[in-house]
């Protein structure tokens, strides 16, 4: 055995070894690492597209596209603010009010009776449980924080990433022996195309949701329409769970004005929803990735209880990827099918 043949062959055990560890021990930061190169295909294909529309360098056309991205970013926290703050102040004013009449609308009946009677006066019940709520809201402070800097390491690595992103092919490259080199160079470029279509059908699925909700709450004289769609608007994202979660926070601001509004907002969430599953989205991913939703929702469950909100977030591009590395190297390269299982 040469010793070129026992290097390479080192390389690619102690690349299996570490990638292994990583699994078991470092899972949370491969899924940071994956949502970096996520935000980095994003940030890439746009700057591609504007430098090919600019005939300008790729330095200027990600500058271009880092400061559009933080124009909308900005943009859309000015717009949200004032009617997040107008609508907290109104709901402080409302849930007492709509407690004090459902205690009242509950005590005109005997089984309402009885079920105040076994329940403890809201301020008694947070002196009782001072030290848990004490000790949740510690927990919450520390794990949004923990999130605030998580999202910002995924921010800086993407922008690395996406300033050189040839660096890094490169440097991956050099870990696999010659021969494999122009293969896994094509794979490479494949998954990279696989994950930008997806991004480009998801986000305009995105935008047609959040339109739909924004006229469907406005015709039903819905407070904070602009944000609600805005909700659901990113949380389209998430396929399949996204859409229940973003039902919630509309029927809980119904129920403070009375049932029948939050019966309605559930019922224009799943209609816009039904349009976006069975309509928008596959006309969408005609030209995008199509992928199995009984393997896409049992996939994102799977994530989603291992790994809470950061696995649930990345298990689609994630899917898409693994559907495009099964599909060449297991299908066509170890089966050798000439047809592709590609869906």
């Amino acid at each position: 055995m040469s010793f070129k043949i026992f290097v390479q062959r080192s390389i690619i055990i102690i690349s299996l070894i570490v990638a292994t560890l990583l699994l078991a021990f470092g899972i949370d930061f491969f899924f940071m690492l994956f949502a970096s190169v996520v935000l980095a295909v994003l940030l890439i294909s746009i700057t591609v597209k504007i430098k090919k529309w600019l005939t300008i360098k790729y330095a200027g056309a990600l500058a271009i596209t880092v400061l559009l991205i933080t124009i909308v970013i900005t943009g859309i926290g000015l717009l949200m603010y004032p009617s997040l703050d107008e609508q907290v102040s109104q709901l402080q004013k409302d849930i007492p009010q709509s407690i004090s009449k459902l205690q009242e609308n509950l005590s005109h009946t005997s089984w309402g009776k009885d079920l105040l009677k076994n329940i403890k006066n809201p301020k008694e019940l947070v002196k009782d449980n001072k030290e848990d709520i004490v000790n949740s809201t510690t927990a919450i402070f520390s794990t949004t924080l923990s999130s605030l800097a998580n999202t910002f390491v995924v921010i800086v690595i993407a922008l690395f990433f996406a300033v050189d992103p040839k660096l890094y092919k490169k440097g991956f490259l050099c870990l696999l022996p010659d021969k494999v080199v122009p293969k896994a160079d094509k794979l490479i470029y494949k998954c990279y195309e696989t994950l930008a279509n997806w991004l480009k059908g998801k986000f305009l699925s995105m935008l047609v949701v959040g339109i739909l909700t924004y006229i469907g709450l406005i015709l039903l004289d819905f407070p904070i329409p602009l944000v609600l769609s805005l909700i659901a608007m990113i949380l389209t994202f998430i396929p399949n769970i996204g859409p229940i979660i973003a039902m919630i926070p509309a029927m809980l601001i119904g129920m403070v004005n009375g049932p029948e509004q939050a019966l309605y907002a559930a019922a224009l969430y799943i209609i816009v929803q039904t349009l976006e599953s069975y309509l928008i989205t596959p006309y969408i991913n005609k030209k995008a990735v199509d992928l199995p939703p009984a393997l896409t929702l049992a996939w994102q469950v799977f994530l989603g209880i291992f790994l809470g909100g950061l696995g649930l977030f990345m298990a689609t591009p994630l899917l898409a990827v693994i559907f495009v590395l099964v599909n060449d190297l297991y299908v066509k390269g170890y089966l050798k099918k000439e047809n592709s299982c590609a869906l």
